[in-house]
């Protein structure tokens, strides 16, 4: 393969700590979300295909060496799959589409991390960026141990490289590697009958031959390709924006292929399973028919209510063109994959069962030292700062008390409730009080920590990507 060059001009950030093991501009147009065939060949064996069909289709695929892959998933243990799209012009019904000025290697523009939970009642898709700028992996050859975009190791080394670049990156072992191309993709849509695609506007892109009204509209082959293609005229042109359409057109994608009369309809079935293995590239543990068997019962009780999608957050380079890992906001998706617990973590109730809503780090919180001594208001502070909440003063109350309370002003409800909960306190309305405040009493005991409120405040980098999108969500794109 050629060898692209890797840029030294822009300064690296901090290197990326090592991964843990788990518990168990050219025609920039091209990069579109090919994963679709894994998910409905997924679903086809679902279905009840005869064992027989079953075992014919699954010996159509292709299989690529990397080291470091599982063997078939195991019962009860997290399954991670890095799917991949590749922007490959070559072979039947890739041609046509041109490459990028000077290039004569495939680029996997689109890739996305998939952790299914051990228990198989979640999935979680993390989609990483191909403007990610990283420090290059050894197998990329020159300029190895530099920083370049994500998608570079692909084109110098591969799926084997892409994978282990992934493992460095996230801390995550990555178990399976599945790879398609722009004719699987193209093919696993018309198998479907299309996927019904939202926009909020019109679009008439010149680049992508994409050309649809406002409103919903099914596409099929060259129109769905293009959906995912287009950049310039969807969105904010960025390939960040598009990630976002790619995730939507997905989740479209797996609400139609799990249709009740669409699975009713064996002929449909037969059809899907048929392309979907011949489209497929996978890793060696994935090879025949058991392992294959293996993953698709992994899936069985994942529900398109219970897949989502998020992006690998990130921070702008001065560039805008690039873009960094944004360690801090990233620490706990890739912990929840790595832990194997749910992401989004569950939203935190009250002793009432009702869902808390307002996040710690939303609140200020004033407290008042009414133990006589009893308790240190430093250790008040901590308690409260580890737990989230911001300190909006302390100051010693008038009278010794033995009970912890929290009192809150008009508008303040749903804040008090939060806090009291997190104390282990009653809140009390006080008309003349002007903050959220908490009364120190002698049994103060301290504050719970993780707690999850269905509105969790902002990124402070000004992109909302890692915000998740289950797969039973419309998203129209803008």
């Amino acid at each position: 393969m050629s060898e692209q060059p890797v840029s030294a001009t822009i300064p690296p950030p901090g290197p990326p700590g090592p991964p843990t093991r788990p518990q168990r501009k050219g025609k920039r147009g091209e990069k579109v979300l090919l994963i679709l065939a894994i998910v409905l060949a997924v679903i086809a064996v679902l279905l009840g295909v005869g064992a027989y069909v079953v075992y014919q289709k699954f010996g159509q695929i292709t299989v690529i060496p990397i080291t470091g892959t599982e063997a078939a998933p195991v019962d009860n243990e997290p399954v991670n799959i890095l799917l991949m799209g590749t922007d490959d012009r070559t072979g039947k019904g890739n041609k046509g589409y041109g490459l990028d000025s000077g290039r004569t290697t495939k680029r996997s523009d689109t890739t996305i991390l998939l952790h299914i939970n051990a228990d198989r009642s979640n999935a979680l898709a993390v989609s990483i960026p191909r403007d990610l700028w990283v420090k290059q992996p050894p197998c990329v050859g020159t300029g190895a141990g530099q920083y370049a975009k994500f998608n570079n190791a692909y084109e110098q080394g591969g799926a084997s490289c892409t994978h282990t670049l992934v493992q460095d990156i996230t801390g995550v072992d990555v178990d399976h590697v599945v790879v398609v191309d722009f004719n699987g993709f193209k093919q696993m849509v018309d198998a479907v009958g299309g996927v019904e695609v939202c926009l909020e506007h019109p679009v008439n892109d010149a680049d992508s031959k994409l050309n649809l009204p406002a409103g919903t509209t099914v596409v099929s082959g060259e129109d769905a390709l293009a959906f995912v293609r287009a950049r310039k005229t969807l969105g904010d042109g960025s390939d960040i924006g598009r990630i976002q359409r790619q995730q939507a057109f997905l989740s479209a994608a797996i609400r139609k292929a799990t249709d009740s009369q669409l699975l009713l309809n064996p002929a449909r079935v037969y059809s899907i399973l048929d392309t979907a293995t011949k489209s497929l590239t996978v890793s060696p543990g994935l090879d025949g028919v058991r392992p294959m068997k293996a993953l698709v019962d992994s899936v069985r009780a994942v529900k398109p209510q219970n897949i989502t999608f998020v992006t690998l957050p990130f921070t702008y380079r001065s560039d805008l063109a690039n873009v960094d890992l944004d360690k801090a906001a990233a620490a706990p998706i890739l912990s929840a994959i790595r832990n194997d617990t749910p992401w989004p973590p569950p939203v935190t109730v009250d002793a009432d069962g009702k869902k808390l809503t307002v996040a710690p780090a939303d609140i200020s919180v004033r407290v008042v030292d009414s133990s006589g001594g009893a308790v240190s208001t430093t250790r008040v502070e901590r308690d409260l700062t580890a737990a989230g909440f911001q300190i909006a003063g302390t100051e010693a109350g008038t009278k010794t008390k033995a009970t912890t309370r929290v009192t809150y002003g008009p508008g303040e409800e749903e804040s008090a409730r939060t806090l009291a909960y997190a104390t282990d306190s009653v809140s009390v309305s006080d008309s003349n009080a002007w903050a959220v405040t908490l009364e120190v009493g002698k049994d103060y005991d301290g504050v719970k920590t993780g707690i999850v409120a269905a509105k969790q405040k902002t990124a402070d980098n000004g992109n909302d990507t890692a915000s998740p999108r289950s797969a039973d969500k419309v998203v129209c794109a803008s």
